[in-house]
């Protein structure tokens, strides 16, 4: 059995949900301070809700890499909720 692929495929993973999880901050940060900016940004926040669901479907991932894109993923819903709050409409 060869397991390096998977070493550097959840290597990869781990870093990836670090960026990820360092985008929300700021995207959270940012929230509601410009109106402007927010319309963009729910074209960001589907994309980083990919690139969070892409980690999830790899094969045997590990339960902690796991844990984190499920948390970032309701960060995401988080956000995405209160942009809505906050767009007129």
């Amino acid at each position: 059995m060869h397991t390096t692929g998977a070493i550097v495929g959840y290597d990869f993973a781990e870093k990836d949900l670090a960026h990820i999880q360092n985008i929300l901050g700021h995207l959270e940060h940012t929230a509601g301070k410009d109106s402007a900016a927010a319309t963009g940004a729910g074209i960001s926040l589907h994309y980083w809700r990919a690139r969070v669901r892409t980690l999830l479907a790899m094969p045997l991932l590990p339960i902690h890499i796991e844990k984190q894109a499920k948390a970032l993923l309701a960060r995401l819903d988080r956000l995405e909720d209160s942009r809505r709050c906050a767009t007129p409409g």
